[in-house]
């Protein structure tokens, strides 16, 4: 008696503390219309953030109808049937409306707004407590070794992009938002390694489980891009702001994780992010009627595809990784790398060989994918441990190059995005004669910084702003910098002068009238036509160009 007695009462525990599982269906419902809207593209500012406007005015986007929200009313007809809504797309007028029946999805069908629908999930839903999730004690990691190198375990992935003198210049991604769109981040924000990340903003965008503690293979994208520990490990752009979002479910595996995608780069269109990286890439579903064949990499037919297109029509520059599956069956790249506007990136070792796994190309309709190659073959990151370490996969090699590309864009954030790329492919090692293994090849960094700094405005000699002064001293040989108005103290600010390539050529101080003189060296005047300024503040950098 008293053993049945525990059994019932450890049922009854064990039912509250896991929650009740049932079966449910999720499907995409796409819609005819957005309704009877009041909204207007001559007022953004009711559904676009302030950021997203500036940008989509700087890489000359038309703020249209696809800007405008779902329309609530059609939202709230649905979950009157029945439906829950745990996702929509803006950009393509669709919702995912979940169900404890999936014969309700009838009654949806009849509906007039209602143009069809699309099986997407079916699974158990388990509810869990928040204060059931899985975090490690903030924890102190042991002395690492004194590598007397700033680059310290990174130095040979920087070293294949020749991308060293760009981060020492001092173009490290500053001002530039990254949207990070992941299956987790789990302890990333009790990590003492990504202390000084700068984060801007997360969005969880699955239904169940904890953007922190459902999977770490985020943890580790973003430690390749964020961490900044000079001596030690240095990410790709560790002065970026980033953003972080899950929109993968790592329990199954089903197209609704594409809804989650889309809804997730959408959002990041509307904070006014740049740039995403997604390390994440979809072939084969756990109902098998639901997966991909190799025709059906056409840059178009993915619902995740069709986005990640939209996105960069939008404003934003996407990277993604090619995928781990060419000794595998499927062997080629995944979707959303068979887009044809975001740039693929399959892995290399740090000797420039390619990994046997990175996915190759082309896409069906024969286009060049993977389009470059980085290092994703023991890639230095780390993990929910807080321990750093080295991991293979492409998705490492995607956002070490989406870091880079930031850090590049970072000298110039008006550069068009389509500019940028191009000079990007330029400086890459096949450029003349891509292939379907390589793409285009290996970027070099300090070629690319070389075009990027020619694309920005330049001065005769010397300039003053509401911001600046820079003029030659007396002597004519030299040059001082003076900040007008500064917002900070002098010692808050940072200044590298560069040489026409881009090579620091000196930092300087400021002094108490919060002027720093420059010396040029007889041989830099002699070799170079301009020189650069970069101004380091604790907000914002900015670049000028001086002409000698």
């Amino acid at each position: 008696m008293v053993r049945n007695l525990i059994s019932v009462l450890f049922f009854v525990y064990s039912a509250f503390l896991f929650g009740q599982s049932s079966f449910e269906y999720m499907f995409r419902v796409y819609l005819n219309d957005k309704g009877d809207y009041s909204f207007s593209v001559s007022q953004p500012e009711e559904f676009l953030s302030k950021r997203s406007i500036e940008r989509k005015s700087r890489q000359n986007v038309p703020i249209d109808s696809l800007d405008f929200p779902v329309s609530k009313e059609y939202l709230s007809c649905l979950e009157k049937e029945g439906g829950k809504i745990v996702s929509k797309s803006r950009w393509f007028n669709t919702c995912v409306v979940q169900f404890s029946d999936s014969a309700s999805i009838e009654r949806i069908k009849l509906l007039p707004f209602v143009d069809s629908v699309k099986y997407v999930w079916r699974g158990q839903v388990t509810d869990r407590f928040n204060w059931m999730r899985p975090r490690l004690e903030r924890i102190r990691c042991e002395d690492e070794p004194d590598f007397h190198n700033y680059f310290g375990f990174t130095e040979e992935q920087f070293r294949v992009h020749n991308a060293e003198s760009m981060i020492k210049a001092g173009f490290q991604g500053k001002g530039i938002h990254v949207g990070v769109i992941d299956a987790g981040f789990t302890n990333c924000d009790v990590i003492p390694y990504f202390e000084g990340v700068n984060i801007f903003g997360y969005h969880d965008f699955v239904p169940s489980g904890n953007i922190f503690s459902a999977n770490d293979h985020g943890t580790k994208v973003l430690s390749t891009m964020a961490v900044n520990l000079p001596d030690l490990m240095i990410g790709s752009a560790p002065k970026a702001n980033y953003w972080l979002f899950r929109s993968e479910d790592s329990k199954s595996e089903f197209p609704v994780e594409e809804d989650f995608w889309v809804a997730a780069i959408e959002y990041a269109d509307s904070v006014g992010v740049d740039l995403v990286n997604t390390s994440l890439g979809y072939n084969q579903f756990d109902d098998e009627t639901l997966s991909y064949s190799h025709p059906q990499l056409d840059g178009k037919t993915s619902f995740m595809t069709s986005a990640a297109n939209k996105a960069f029509e939008k404003g934003i520059l996407v990277i993604a990784s090619a995928g781990n599956e060419r000794k595998k069956p499927w062997g080629k790249i995944t979707v959303p790398a068979d887009a044809e506007n975001i740039l693929a990136i399959g892995a290399i070792r740090t000797d420039s060989v390619i990994a046997s796994f990175s996915s190759a190309g082309p896409t069906a309709d024969g286009r060049i994918k993977p389009d470059l190659v980085s290092v994703g073959s023991g890639t230095i990151t780390i993990g929910s441990d807080g321990i750093i370490g080295m991991t293979n996969g492409t998705s490492l090699s995607s956002p070490f190059m989406a870091g880079l590309i930031a850090s590049l864009w970072s000298i110039n954030p008006s550069l068009n995005r389509n500019e940028l790329v191009d000079i990007v492919k330029r400086s890459s090692s096949q450029y003349a004669h891509p292939d379907t293994i390589y793409g285009y090849g290996i970027p070099n960094f300090e070629n690319a910084m070389k075009e990027v700094l020619k694309t920005l405005h330049t001065f005769h000699k010397k300039i003053i702003d509401e911001r600046v002064a820079i003029a030659p001293d007396q002597s004519g040989k030299n040059y001082v910098l003076s900040l007008l108005d500064p917002q900070f103290r002098n010692d808050f600010y940072r200044v590298n002068m560069l040489d026409e390539e881009g090579i620091r050529i000196a930092e300087a101080h400021f002094d108490e009238n919060n002027s720093a003189m420059f010396y040029l060296p007889e041989d830099v005047r002699k070799k170079n036509k301009f020189i650069h300024f970069v101004i380091d503040t604790p907000l914002d950098q900015y670049i000028v160009r001086i002409k000698l």
